[in-house]
């Protein structure tokens, strides 16, 4: 016996790149064999994935479940087909307002038959049979019925215009939340054999593409000093289903890296050949044209839309599985089929920060606060996007990596103004002495830097000086004071500095730069 089966979706699961939808349902069995049939699954499943389960006051042995592609009359996804109903009552009503319209210029036609027959008039205006009186009520009708005419067609064509833009509309939403087969869905058939009557709820899992989330981060300095971070994921859909009330979790868990390993392949190396004649190269196309028309199509990406949706935020639980963390959204969710990203509030803590800056006087006088922060959250963070605030200012966007537990962050969190910093040039020599016919320059840098903050702050300060690139220009760094806490092979240097409140350091260095007279030497004056 088949039995139809109404079922919604009650839960998902969403990973980075994929979602496992649970559908659930309820119906009636007799003792014995039945097909349980489950309508409306979406193209984008993937039948291997599909598994079912089930409790009720029926005893029931499931013995088998099958999955096809079924075909519809109309739609079965409720949005569209409600579109398409839309729209089929627009266009209705489109040649209605046409058919309307039609009428107004037939009348129009008779009209203008009236005033050629003017000549007929002033026959019977001449024979007696019409009277001046008859003639101006003649034409003032004429008139009536002209302006009445034009009236009313101009009403029918602004009605037409607003009826045109409104289905305009209608047809490109339905072109965005049409799936791309939308007469079809799959079928699952599940083949159950009851032990005893009663009622059984079947539950049918499966993993579907076109799904997938991306973390999304707000770091906020508070004016306490501690950097609270807000943890979102961007969930985006375009499963040809709404979700509905549904039970949300959201997964770190990367389904398809376990699919297959990969495999190194021999790398090649041949003789370089030149490019082949036109017309074999014309044969080359038409072969890697027709392999690619052999080839499994690939699955469709994911629609991608710019605006961005705000979901309710709340707060979800934390779930640590060990290879992976989910985060159980509380609440119920609701994300509808159209590709766009809807936000919703993972975690929220804070983070004591290591907080120092950072000065490169060369390139700028601003001072940059960066913030160095441990993952002491109950999960990883996932690579993405952060913005970045300072109490309620926001100051700009980053990216942030893939963190472990007790992993390291490391953000810039704005300039501070009130750390100052300047770089000037104060020497530049010539030595006029002839040393093996070379000739030697002298330079000479200040950095005076100051901390106008009411607290002592830790300052890593760049500079450097140059490198040659020819044997015969010899670079030398002279005199450095302080000296640097690092100087690096490409003669960058690197003071770390520690500032008491109002405090200033001056910093300064001088090298010298020795070559041939006769050696043309570009790059020294920055």
């Amino acid at each position: 016996m088949e039995i139809k089966v109404e079922s919604k979706v009650t839960a998902v699961t969403v990973y980075p790149d994929r979602a496992k939808m649970t559908y659930s349902g309820l119906c009636s069995a007799e003792t014995g064999s039945h097909q349980l049939i489950i309508d409306d699954l979406p193209l984008v499943l993937e039948p291997e994935t599909v598994r079912v389960s089930g409790a009720g006051s029926a005893q029931v042995r499931l013995l088998s479940v099958d999955v096809r592609r079924h075909h519809y009359e109309e739609t079965p996804a409720e949005r569209v087909r409600q579109l398409e109903q839309e729209i089929e009552s627009m266009s209705d009503k489109l040649r209605q307002l046409e058919d309307d319209k039609a009428g107004w210029l037939a009348h129009a036609q008779y009209l203008d038959g009236l005033r050629k027959a003017t000549a007929e008039f002033a026959k019977g205006l001449s024979r007696g049979k019409s009277t001046i009186d008859d003639q101006l009520q003649l034409t003032q009708f004429l008139q009536e019925q002209d302006s009445t005419m034009r009236a009313a067609v101009r009403q029918l064509e602004a009605e037409q215009r607003e009826l045109k833009r409104r289905l305009d509309k209608l047809q490109r939403e339905l072109k965005e939340v049409n799936s791309a087969r939308p007469r079809q869905r799959y079928q699952a058939q599940i083949e159950i054999e009851a032990l005893t009557a009663g009622d059984f709820a079947p539950e049918l899992t499966c993993l579907v593409r076109n799904a997938g989330w991306q973390p999304l981060y707000d770091v906020r300095l508070t004016n306490d000093g501690e950097v609270a971070v807000g943890y979102l994921a961007q969930i985006t859909q375009n499963t040809g289903q709404d979700w509905q009330d549904i039970d949300l979790v959201v997964s770190t868990a990367r389904p398809a890296l376990n699919q297959r390993l990969p495999e190194l392949k021999p790398w090649f190396v041949d003789e370089f050949q030149p490019p082949q004649p036109k017309m074999q190269r014309a044969a080359s196309l038409r072969a890697a044209a027709a392999d690619f028309a052999d080839a499994e199509p690939p699955a469709p990406a994911p629609a991608m839309a710019a605006p961005v949706i705000e979901a309710e935020v709340a707060v979800a639980a934390v779930q640590d599985g060990g290879t992976a963390v989910s985060f159980a959204v509380f609440g119920k969710s609701s994300i509808p089929s159209d590709g766009a990203p809807h936000k919703t509030t993972l975690n929220q803590f804070s983070l004591p920060p290591e907080l120092d800056y950072l000065a490169i006087p060369k390139h700028t006088d601003a001072v940059y606060r960066r913030a160095k922060l441990t993952n002491s959250g109950p999960s990883p963070l996932l690579a993405g996007s952060v913005n970045l605030f300072v109490g309620d200012e926001f100051i700009g966007s980053s990216k942030i990596e893939y963190t472990p537990a007790n992993g390291e962050i490391e953000l810039l969190l704005g300039v501070e103004e009130r750390i100052t910093v300047e770089r000037e040039m104060i020497k530049r020599d010539v030595d006029k002495r002839l040393l093996r016919d070379n000739r030697q320059l002298r330079y000479g840098y200040e950095i005076k830097i100051k901390n106008l903050l009411p607290m002592a702050v830790k300052i890593e300060l760049q500079d450097q000086i140059p490198v040659s690139r020819h044997e015969q220009i010899k670079i030398k760094l002279e005199r450095v004071q302080p000296e640097p806490a690092e100087k690096s092979e490409l003669n960058i240097l690197e003071w770390q500095l520690g500032l008491a409140a109002g405090a200033e350091q001056v910093i300064g260095y001088e090298f010298s730069v020795e070559h041939p007279r006769s050696l043309l030497v570009i790059g020294l004056l920055d």
